[in-house]
């Protein structure tokens, strides 16, 4: 499932949310593929359950340093305390048809379906322990 799609269905389950009905709480991580920055990629947090896709997903882009920090659309910086899967992709153009794009990391990374990535947002400023990614 593309990080896309995330997006837009987090983006249309919001629409019945007021900006002043969710509490957001700082959180910053760090990604790591084979010990290095994953710089690009895409992380999303999926509260778990049924109910899920009504809830807002908080999502950021990994930096240069590895470095992430979530925002939830339309509210702003942070995530809502709770329990997440977290889904990361990371695409990149192909070396053999640079018109075509593929994903650097294994697909097990963002399937919300067997997620193997959890974190907890706690009412607090979060600082997340690093996701350490391997092939």
């Amino acid at each position: 499932m593309g990080i896309l799609y995330l997006l837009l269905v987090a983006g249309g389950a919001l629409g019945g949310c007021t900006k002043s009905s969710v509490k957001l709480y700082p959180v910053r991580g760090q990604v790591l593929f084979k010990g290095q920055p994953a710089e690009g990629a895409q992380v999303v947090f999926q509260q778990p359950g049924d109910d899920s896709r009504k809830l807002p997903m908080p999502f950021g882009t990994v930096g240069a340093d590895g470095n992430f920090s979530l925002r939830t659309e339309p509210y702003g910086p942070g995530a809502p305390a709770g329990d997440y899967v977290v889904m990361i992709s990371w695409y990149g153009l192909s070396p053999r048809d640079p018109e075509q794009k593929v994903s650097k990391l294994p697909a097990k990374y963002a399937d919300p379906t067997t997620p193997l990535l959890k974190a907890t947002v706690k009412e607090v400023t979060n600082e997340l322990e690093p996701f350490r990614l391997s092939p």
